[in-house]
């Protein structure tokens, strides 16, 4: 259920310390020592961003950033020309386990203790909230950043040019919801980028840049040739075409945050059903602080129906649950 108050952030002192910071994307900060750039990061997404941008001209732009962590593609975002509001959740420790775990979708494993793994990620995330705030202060960024849960968005915030999801939607019990409310908010393009599009071992032996074209050329054959393929009989032209289906990930000693795995066609199809039509698919991959490459898929999804006749259907199918709802009520009752 939509919120119907904001919750602006705020940084818990106006002297935090590169200490206080725990770093997940590489960033350059001015001042911090060495050449620059953030210590201790999981990720360095910089010769990958324009990819996960979407590759968009951001200049002029109001841009919304779900799950903006430490804040490196909101900061980019706002380099490039962007009015940027961040959305991230709270990370306030006062709350209880019970409540920090639905807040942050937490998966609740029976054969776990999930409370101390949750204990132990809050923990970590208090620093990346320190993080945020130390690059906030040190870029002189005029970003602000909205505390709410994706699927709690709040009525009263405004319309976006540009949507930002950047591997969050794996985290999020129901990703649908997630993106309804985002799409929401969001009224020319919006662009998700999700893990995915892995080579296989034959296809590890190519050089990546030769990898990235097959499949862009695979993803274009299949979009260039839609109508063939379903005129194609049932059992040749499943072959060509993937299903829209999420992988469920949870199990015994993978991590509590992480619910889905996503194809492109699930994300494209989702952000049809919102109104935006028209999509394009980028297969690309940035570097793990251990070398490792992290493949990505990034679908960038142009707004064909008008937000306003959207959000009047969502409006009226509310409604009509409602009545059926009430109706439901009236007939046990009267039974």
């Amino acid at each position: 259920m939509a919120s119907d108050k904001i919750n602006w952030g705020k940084p818990p002192s106006d002297n935090i310390s590169l200490d206080e910071c725990e770093w997940y994307h590489a960033m350059e900060i001015p001042g911090i020592g060495g050449d620059n750039i953030t210590p201790s990061v999981s990720f360095d997404c910089r010769e990958d961003i324009g990819n996960i941008l979407g590759n968009l001209d951001y200049n002029g732009k109001k841009v919304l950033n779900l799950g903006s962590i430490t804040g490196y593609l909101s900061f980019e975002a706002e380099r490039r020309g962007g009015d940027v509001t961040s959305i991230d959740l709270s990370v306030d420790q006062s709350q209880m386990a019970k409540q920090q775990a639905t807040e942050r979708d937490w998966v609740p494993r029976a054969n776990e203790d999930w409370k101390q793994d949750l204990k132990a990620f809050m923990d970590r995330e208090v620093l990346r909230r320190n993080a945020f705030w130390f690059a906030h202060k040190a870029l002189n960024s005029k970003s602000r950043m909205l505390i709410s849960h994706a699927n709690n968005l709040p009525k009263e915030l405004e319309t976006h040019d540009i949507g930002i999801i950047f591997s969050v939607l794996l985290h999020i019990r129901d990703p649908f919801l997630a993106l309804q409310r985002m799409c929401s908010h969001v009224n020319e393009k919006i662009v998700i980028t999700e893990l995915g599009g892995y080579p296989t071992y034959l296809f590890k032996l190519i050089p990546s840049s030769t990898y990235i074209k097959y499949k862009d050329f695979i993803a274009r054959l299949k979009k260039d040739n839609k109508t063939l393929i379903d005129k194609l009989p049932n059992f040749i032209g499943k072959r060509f075409r993937n299903p829209p289906a999420m992988n469920f990930l949870p199990q015994y000693g993978r991590s509590a945050s992480k619910w889905w795995s996503f194809k492109p066609e699930t994300i494209i199809a989702m952000l049809k059903v919102l109104g935006f039509g028209k999509t394009t698919v980028n297969y690309h991959y940035y570097k793990h602080v251990k070398g490792k490459k992290q493949w990505n898929f990034t679908v960038v999804g142009e707004r064909t129906i008008p937000i306003e006749n959207v959000i009047m259907i969502m409006t009226l199918i509310k409604k009509i649950h409602h009545i059926q709802k009430v109706l439901c009520f009236r007939m046990r009752k009267s039974l």
